[in-house]
């Protein structure tokens, strides 16, 4: 085990609130102070240690991260911090639409879905009828529930919950919520498009060269992964690997080893890029323990990437660009508060995905390929505040069938407030 292993296990096993310091643990542990600092920041990062104002650097408990991939009436109530008074057997339902009970019982009918949730204070009118049209019920400002609704939720198995924030509160975090699970929906990944690993292709490590020939006229492709006996990834090969090797020649001794692989769950603009980058026509679909369950191809990776319009503000990327103009060629937009760093100037982040965005919609309108950028070099040379209207002049210095480099100038009225370069590959 390294020293930094050993500091990061140490550093695990302190008690909460415990202080640490990088002479603590070099003289404890007999290390230098450079790699007692390397361990401690590493552990701050993964969020075994912090770093507090006069406290100095403590052991704190490391916080779960919670990744929702459906929404339910059990995720509800924990993000509303909710109590569940009724109907815990519904907790695991998915949860469709949510509605607020600010309006006559005669008006909410309408909003009422099944499967819906309905976001409501002490009315106890309305709490049934909700339960009549099989809609959960979340109770804000932490009212008392009627024993009369706690046993109507119960008999039909639909949760009755309870918060202590109030209703605007609440439901900013639900639809906030619901934004992160549409775009997670929307976002394809490698599970949803791959090949099967038996309908493309592919190669024992006791296989031959000549074996791979046959392969290959067989299937009509040329890359193919090598499995072992059980079924674990252990290499790739290709026309490249057995090129002036003997038909004989067992595949493990002229193999790509430890190749580049793509997993289920990763995205399809993970993987494309990586193909691009690497030029790169397949990757083999793996799952933790390296069993292989099929292969993509850079074909269907790039056919089925989604198209997406701005016409929908989910993501804080689709919010920026929705103010984003383009006239004669220019593009122009304005400073809004929320694009502004600490010091009250126009946030660096946000320029880059502005030239981003610039320089993808003035390549793509040429080529109609993928655009991926590969290099963003920024000079800011003047500070920007709020409601400055910027125009971001963009230029194709030089073009490729598979890169490109745009520069671009951004304007402040007159004068040039800052100026960039970007490369991109084409594909």
């Amino acid at each position: 085990m390294s020293k930094h292993q050993e500091i990061l296990n140490y550093l695990e096993n302190l008690a909460v609130g415990k202080r640490v310091s990088v002479r603590s643990i070099s003289n404890h542990l007999k290390v230098s102070d450079g790699t007692a600092y390397r361990a401690i920041k590493e552990a701050e990062n993964r969020g075994i240690v912090e770093t507090r104002p006069r406290s100095g650097t403590v052991r704190v408990e490391q916080k779960a991260k919670v990744r929702i991939d459906k929404l339910t009436y059990a995720e509800i109530a924990r993000i509303s911090d909710s109590e569940v008074l009724a109907g815990q057997a519904g907790l695991g339902h998915e949860f469709s639409k949510f509605s607020i009970g600010a309006m006559t019982r005669q008006n909410i009918s309408r909003y009422l879905v099944k499967g819906g949730l309905l976001i409501v204070g002490d009315r106890e009118n309305i709490q049934l009828l909700a339960l009549e049209n099989h809609n959960a019920i979340l109770v804000t400002g932490g009212f008392p529930v009627s024993n009369r609704v706690i046993r109507m939720a119960d008999s039909q198995g639909i949760p009755v919950m309870v918060t202590h924030y109030d209703t605007f509160t609440v439901a900013t975090m639900i639809n906030h919520a619901l934004s992160n699970v549409r775009i997670k929906t929307d976002l394809k990944t490698v599970d949803q498009v791959y090949q099967n690993l038996f309908d493309y292709g592919f190669l024992r490590d006791v296989a031959t060269v000549k074996d791979f020939h046959n392969l290959i006229k067989q299937s009509k492709n040329v890359r193919f992964p090598v499995i072992d006996g059980e079924n674990k990834l252990v290499g790739l090969v290709s026309m490249r690997d057995v090129v002036g090797h003997e038909a004989h020649t067992v595949l493990k001794d002229v193999m790509t080893v430890n190749p580049i692989i793509a997993k289920p769950n990763m995205s399809l603009a993970n993987i494309s890029q990586k193909m691009i980058f690497e030029d790169l026509n397949m990757l083999p679909v793996v799952n933790d323990d390296l069993t292989v369950v099929g292969v993509i191809t850079r074909r269907q990776a790039m056919e089925n990437m989604p198209n997406f319009q701005h016409n929908n503000l989910y993501t804080y990327s689709d919010q920026m660009l929705s103010n984003l103009r383009v006239e004669d060629g220019q593009f122009q937009f304005i400073v809004e508060p929320a694009m502004i760093d600490q010091a009250g100037s126009l946030a660096q982040g946000v320029l880059t995905e502005f030239l981003k965005e610039i320089c993808l919609r003035v390549l793509t309108k040429k080529n109609q390929k993928n655009i991926i950028i590969e290099q963003m070099m920024i000079y800011f040379l003047q500070a920007v505040q709020i409601d400055d209207c910027l125009t971001i002049k963009p230029k194709i210095i030089t073009e490729s069938r598979k890169s490109s480099t745009l520069d671009f100038e951004v304007y402040l009225e007159n004068q040039i407030v800052a100026k960039a370069i970007v490369t991109t590959k084409i594909n």
